[in-house]
């Protein structure tokens, strides 16, 4: 497994105006895949068909979408969890702070066992490219291995 990256020229405190600016890797995709062509995947890998697993999964987000609308925490087990995050402009007493502060609603998701495994472990057995920002040339030798613990490799396995 590869994972695309470029540099990024920033400060090292952000929010700090004078701190000394270094080098930063963003992760850079590499493609796409549609939801169309996972559950594609996931019909080849089991005894449901494409449309099983479509109808499934968008049960699953109308499902999502109501319980979230409602206040809830949604636990899908080893997937993670997904919960409503609220953003809001200040307000300089308690009394002062009405509906109309709140700006917007967001949906943050914290991955789960299987998902934050698969990341861990995959990490040992990743190799890291470089690739061009737009209009960016870059040197030769552009590919490095991974670091951190030694991991299986195995994107399939999940635990």
């Amino acid at each position: 497994m590869s994972v695309n990256y470029s540099l990024a020229y920033m400060s090292s405190e952000p929010g700090n105006p004078d701190a000394p600016k270094k080098y930063y890797a963003k992760a850079q995709a590499s493609g796409e895949v549609t939801l169309d062509e996972m559950a594609e995947d996931i019909a080849y890998a089991t005894t449901l068909t494409d449309a099983d697993v479509l109808a499934a999964i968008r049960a699953f987000i109308k499902q999502l979408n109501k319980h979230l609308a409602n206040g809830k925490i949604v636990r899908a087990e080893n997937l993670g969890s997904f919960q409503l995050q609220i953003q809001s402009t200040g307000a300089d007493t308690e009394k002062d702070f009405t509906t109309a502060n709140i700006t917007g609603v967001s949906i943050q998701f914290r991955p789960g066992r299987f998902v934050s495994e698969a990341t861990t472990k995959a990490i040992g057995g990743l190799t890291f490219r470089r690739v061009a920002k737009k209009g960016e040339t870059l040197p030769d030798s552009t590919e490095e291995p991974g670091g951190g613990e030694p991991g299986s490799g195995d994107e399939d396995s999940f635990g």
